[in-house]
């Protein structure tokens, strides 16, 4: 049989991709493949060392277009989605924001969400045709009920700890990040140029914020029988809900962990145009609006359209009572066949048993078998590597940095060779893989996944 390819799966943020390319790499592991997962950072400064494979890149921003030179000067091939290309606002700011022409035309392969993340792409006015495919991402496959019992453990957990909750995701890190010189939104509302989208986007987002400060305190008061747990994105600093937070026994403050596990042991979400809000419809959970302020240009459209949106805080306070008391009756409020389609149109293989990570792993097997990538390595790329590696050095002593060690660490946490081995026993296990995966650690965070 022919060995299947390498896949390079680098991770940004532990608790949001993580499990999800582990299952991607599990899944080409079984078939005969390789795959190499783990931390952005440590794995990008090695890529000269691993075998010639298939790097699937996370992001179409302009930082990300020099990794993805630096991966073909490895001799890989390079493949992209957006981790960030389910939800968005308008196209106008999405191009503006996250997406990079010449990064849009980068890859062989790129691979979109559903077919309105292929859309938006394929009208991007820098757009030269590289393939798109609407192939699904495999955050979502752990989202289907034959994956849900690897977070039996977490849930349990949670109940123990917080009991009955209703979950409050935030979605602030760009005026509320954990390093002050990374709060983009507030630069961008300071330099009050008009001519760029990105300044409204940043004052409607600011709003936003203000109000959620505001709605978290009074809900508490409101419902003083109603536990709520704050669930801040993993880049925000979390002491502004604490400090919102203290002196409510009924409401507390949690960053860790699967975003999945959480809205499992939840009675609900609140949330204003969080990707959580997809998450939580798929898990049969019920997802309210809270919208006190609307932006036909700057809303984050999809996570809104498909939830229960209110306003005001007397109907936001009426439904968050609602889904206390029976989460399932609301849901099926909110599952109406409108929202449903619209979930489909976003989302590929929304409502289907079979996996994004297979559809994803068969194309690209397919294209480590069409013939060789665009370009071979290049001899001196270890010694421009090992010259990064020396500089990272220095810039993990500089907070506010990208790069800052603190901050790196916070982002992923260290996940040793037990751990992810577990990991890949009980994924096998929820997907009957036998034999299991080996796994063998390269460095600290980034594992090598072998065929059994």
């Amino acid at each position: 049989m022919r060995p299947g390819p390498v896949l390079i799966l680098p991770c940004e943020t532990r608790v949001r991709e993580f499990d999800a390319k582990l299952l991607l790499g599990a899944l080409a592991a079984a078939a005969g493949g390789v795959a190499i997962v783990g931390s952005k950072k440590p794995i990008d400064l090695s890529l000269a060392r691993f075998p010639a494979g298939i790097y699937v890149g996370k992001s179409l921003t302009a930082r990300s277009r020099h990794n993805l030179a630096i991966a073909r000067a490895c001799g890989h091939r390079v493949v992209l989605w957006d981790e960030e290309g389910l939800v968005w606002a308008s196209p106008e700011v999405y191009w503006k924001t996250k997406v990079d022409s010449a990064t849009l035309n980068a890859p062989e392969l790129l691979v979109a969400w559903g077919d309105d993340n292929a859309r938006v792409w394929r009208d991007h006015p820098g757009y030269e045709g590289p393939p798109i495919e609407a192939l699904g991402n495999p955050r979502a496959d752990l989202l289907k009920p034959r994956l849900r019992p690897l977070f039996e453990t977490e849930v349990s957990d949670i109940r123990a700890t917080h009991g009955r909750f209703v979950l409050i995701n935030t979605n602030f890190s760009r005026v509320n990040h954990l390093q002050a010189r990374q709060n983009r939104h507030l630069k961008w509302l300071r330099e009050k140029r008009p001519d760029d989208p990105r300044g409204g986007f940043a004052a409607h987002k600011f709003e936003l914020f203000q109000a959620f400060c505001g709605m978290v305190p009074e809900l508490a008061r409101r419902l003083p029988d109603v536990s709520f747990v704050v669930r801040p994105h993993p880049s925000e600093k979390r002491q502004t809900w604490e400090h919102l937070a203290a002196g409510f026994s009924n409401v507390s403050v949690a960053q860790h962990g699967n975003v999945v596990a959480w809205l499992l042991a939840s009675d609900g979400l609140i949330h204003n145009g969080c990707t959580t809000a997809v998450e939580a419809f798929q898990l049969g959970r019920p997802a309210i609006a809270f919208r006190p302020v609307r932006s036909d240009r700057y809303d984050h459209d999809l996570p809104n359209d498909i939830s229960l949106a209110v306003a005001g805080l007397d109907d936001l306070t009426a439904l968050a009572e609602r889904a206390s008391a029976d989460c399932e009756a609301l849901f099926s409020e909110q599952a109406d066949s409108d929202r449903r389609n619209i979930l489909s149109a976003a989302l590929g293989g929304f409502g289907e048993e079979a996996l994004a990570s297979e559809r994803i792993l068969a194309r690209l097997v397919e294209l480590s078998q069409s013939g060789p990538g665009l370009d071979g390595r290049r001899p001196w790329m270890p010694a421009a590597l090992a010259l990064r590696r020396a500089l990272r050095v220095v810039e993990q002593r500089l907070p506010g940095t990208a790069n800052y060690g603190p901050y790196l660490a916070h982002m992923f946490p260290d996940i040793d060779r037990a751990e992810v081995g577990q990991r890949l026993r009980q994924m096998a296990a929820c997907l009957e893989i036998a034999p299991v995966p080996r796994v063998r650690e390269l460095e600290p965070n980034v594992f090598r996944l072998e065929p059994g």
